[in-house]
């Protein structure tokens, strides 16, 4: 895996290198690297590295991996073309092979690493703790959606890295969020002037990295309860405000335009509104409609229609114009998600009255977040047991749309109660892309693929 990684980072780089080389360097054509290898660049400084792990991550997050998950959980319908087939639960082993060779290259785990390596050797604590996050963040959701990936041996000279299990695989990036957080403690040394998401605010990065713990260890309490309090504490240190969310950055150019409004320009009719989640907001009166949906057109025109599994409505709601916009910054993680964590995990120690007030926390940072009216999503009172859990489960449905924790939720909790597509499953996993599995042989075929990940062994909730 290594050879080829090193390979094809390096050959993306190059055009972006070449004049700066041509220029600084008079005797650049006698360089024996450079005539040993002319398509090689023998440097990249880890800005330019950095940027690209940035716009990578950016879109492997709002691209074909939210769309995926949005269709399953009915946020989305699928009703032209490939995405019919993506709601019928029907796809193939290519489905996502960019998406996971977007773990580990051009913009994943192999030039994060060398960004690790540089600022360690360096002391640029605060870059190092920033990076160090980006590995968790990157590593860890592809896990949950993958379940053994290739990781210890991934970044190394092993050509076929071996898989590592999924728990090994969340132990370790919990022991790099832990060294994140205390590079980041420290903090100092030189810091990337291109950090779209925080700007190398390390307070900011902190709140992020406790958000991330908290996320992973949620994504593990249905097989150990005990997470739940240490997903409790950690959380009491995350996102403190919606200025703090951690989300991507788009602007109008072209260029620099949003991977949501990139992919309906080109295919407008793939995707329309998920009808449990229209059903469900117009049942609850919920402004998030008219913030996530517009109204349908043709037969449906001036209404809020949303499409089952398998129907192939085109005139159901599309995407708002403000979530198709070519400047969406998507929240990834967010205040209201922090919110809603700390809600479960109080819910689950035995502390109803500050999961009640969380519930509702969550709320108003959803209403803060979307400029809606005050109090427009109610407050809750008088809810406990089932139906307080199943309030906090269903906040955080609405709120995560488009997000692909929301699927980890649900597999996680069997909450909302979704009806699959007549006849089939919801899918519990993605397969493995037949790209990796070209050149590695330790990639199982999709015959011999788990249906579920080890974090998700029964519906036990």
């Amino acid at each position: 895996m290594k050879k080829y990684i090193k390979t094809k980072n390096l050959i993306l780089v190059v055009a972006l290198l070449f004049s700066s080389l041509f220029i600084s360097c008079s005797d650049f054509l006698n360089d024996p690297d450079i005539q040993d290898d002319p398509n090689r660049a023998t440097t990249v400084s880890s800005d330019l590295l950095f940027n690209s792990i940035q716009v990578r991550q950016f879109f492997r997050y709002e691209g074909h991996l939210s769309r995926t998950t949005g269709v399953w959980m009915q946020q989305l319908g699928g009703v032209d073309r490939q995405a019919v087939a993506l709601g019928t639960y029907v796809y193939t082993e290519n489905e996502w092979t960019g998406e996971m060779n977007g773990i580990y290259t051009g913009g994943g785990l192999i030039d994060i690493r060398r960004i690790i390596a540089e600022a360690d050797a360096k002391g640029w604590k605060t870059y190092a703790g920033i990076a160090r996050v980006w590995e968790a963040f990157v590593v860890g959701m592809s896990a949950s959606l993958w379940g053994n990936l290739p990781y210890s041996e991934a970044v190394g000279e092993k050509a076929t890295p071996n898989l590592d299990r999924q728990a090994d695989i969340y132990t370790a990036v919990q022991s790099v969020l832990d060294k994140a957080i205390t590079d980041l403690t420290a903090g100092g040394g030189y810091t990337p002037p291109n950090d779209h998401v925080y700007a190398a605010n390390k307070a900011k990065w902190l709140e992020a990295a406790y958000t991330l713990k908290a996320r992973y260890l949620l994504h593990w309490a249905e097989v150990n309860s005990g997470n739940y309090a240490l997903a409790l504490a950690a959380i009491q240190k995350g996102i403190s405000a919606n200025a703090n969310n951690f989300k991507t950055k788009h602007t109008t150019n072209e260029s620099e335009s949003n991977g949501i409004y990139q992919f309906w320009r080109q295919r407008d009719s793939y995707f329309r509104a998920g009808k449990y989640l229209v059903d469900l907001l117009k049942t609850r009166n919920d402004p998030r409609l008219q913030v996530y949906f517009q109204a349908g057109t043709g037969s449906f025109a001036g209404q809020f229609v949303g499409a089952a599994p398998g129907q192939t409505i085109t005139d159901a709601s599309n995407l708002s114009a403000a979530m198709r916009a070519p400047n969406l910054s998507f929240d990834i993680m967010s205040f209201t998600e922090a919110n809603l964590i700390w809600a479960e995990c109080a819910y689950k120690t035995g502390d109803q009255t500050t999961a009640l007030a969380k519930l509702n926390a969550a709320r108003r940072a959803e209403e803060g977040r979307w400029g809606l009216a005050a109090n427009s999503l109610g407050t809750a009172t008088g809810l406990t047991g089932t139906a307080l859990i199943n309030a906090i489960m269903e906040e955080k449905y609405i709120a995560l749309f488009m997000n692909i924790e929301a699927y980890n939720d649900w597999k996680r909790t069997n909450r909302q109660a979704l009806t699959p597509y007549t006849g089939g499953q919801i899918p519990r996993r993605l397969l493995y892309g037949d790209g990796e599995r070209t050149t590695n042989p330790n990639i199982p075929p999709p015959s011999q693929q788990p249906a579920r990940n080890a974090n998700d062994p029964g519906d036990n909730y």
